[in-house]
């Protein structure tokens, strides 16, 4: 009894099953609408996907041209030290040669 009952369910559960697959069978038309939406969807997730990463090259030019403009202030720096202690030390060299000029 108890089998009979379980095949008996098992039945009705691949009717219902198959009910439902052919209850939900797209119409040709529909299908390609559904293709062309897919279709139009990977293309989507393809543009934005390269766009982020064209705007993670963009972050790392950026940061590079940063450090670029960092480095070139840090030269220019030292290289005003470096003139400043060379019209120092001339200078000095003036004011020594004067000295000895007086003597």
């Amino acid at each position: 009894m108890k089998r009979m009952v379980n095949g008996v369910l098992v039945g009705a559960m691949v009717l219902a099953l198959a009910g439902c697959a052919t209850q939900y069978t797209l119409a040709p038309e529909d299908e390609k609408l559904m293709r062309d939406a897919l279709a139009a969807s990977e293309a989507a997730s393809t543009s934005a996907d390269q766009a982020a990463a064209a705007a993670t090259r963009a972050e790392r030019a950026a940061a590079s041209a940063e450090k670029s403009a960092a480095s070139a202030d840090a030269a220019a720096s030292s290289a005003q030290v470096s003139a400043d202690r060379a019209e120092a030390a001339a200078d000095k060299a003036a004011k020594a040669f004067e000295l000895s000029q007086q003597k």
